[in-house]
């Protein structure tokens, strides 16, 4: 009796899907059709099939938010504005959106699956949103923590599902997530909210163009 029990759980085991299940069949006298030969031989493991879209959508999200930074960063570094320091800064954010996606689209390729540049990212914008040229330098800031904001909300989203208490979670995501998103994000948030107030601040100053100009200078040196 022991012995039928444990032939029955060494069938059931060679009948899952794996890869080795996949080679035999593949070397055996008659193949299957090609599209099913060695399907089960790739890096696919846990739960990422259930969060590939939402990560691909969060990879698109930080390369459009990288084009708006570099287009606050051309606007702001033209030779009618000259503000070299709100240059530095917003372009200093576009190269960093930038390397996220790019690190997004790897982990997505490393564990098996691919990117898809078509998928929307989740949060939705405003058409105000939408309006990058001719902002001051204060609404420009306002827009920058908005954005960053955008990111660090949809990335603790993205880890807190993959942490819900079903066959659903995955814990290497969520690590994944929490190591190089969420304490990063956090500091740029906040650097972005004392910039925003400390500039309201200067601008009810006697001559705001002075403290503009001020506050450039600081931006330029401390970057």
């Amino acid at each position: 009796m022991l012995f039928f029990g444990i032939l029955s759980i060494l069938l059931a085991v060679t009948s899952a899907n794996f890869c080795y299940t996949d080679v035999e069949k593949a070397c055996s006298q008659i193949p299957e059709q090609d599209g099913e030969i060695m399907q089960n031989c790739n890096a696919v493991y846990g739960s990422i099939n259930n969060f590939t879209v939402d990560l691909q959508s969060y990879a698109n999200g930080n390369i459009e938010s990288s084009f708006e930074f570099l287009l606050l960063s051309s606007y702001f570094g033209n030779y009618e504005n000259q503000r070299e320091g709100f240059k530095k800064l917003y372009r200093k954010y576009s190269d960093k959106m930038w390397e996220d996606a790019v690190n997004i689209i790897k982990y997505i390729t490393k564990r098996g699956g691919r990117m898809n540049f078509n998928q929307l990212p989740h949060y939705k914008k405003s058409a105000k949103d939408d309006l990058v040229i001719d902002l001051n330098e204060l609404k420009s800031l306002a827009k920058a923590l908005d954005t960053q904001k955008q990111l660090a909300h949809e990335a603790m989203r993205i880890h807190s599902q993959t942490q819900l208490h079903n066959d659903k979670h995955d814990a290497a995501i969520a690590h994944y997530i929490e190591e190089e998103f969420l304490e990063a994000q956090a500091d740029r948030v906040r650097d972005l909210a004392g910039y925003t107030n400390d500039l309201k601040n200067l601008l009810n100053e006697r001559d705001p163009s002075v403290s503009i100009f001020l506050f450039d200078e600081y931006l330029k040196k401390s970057l």
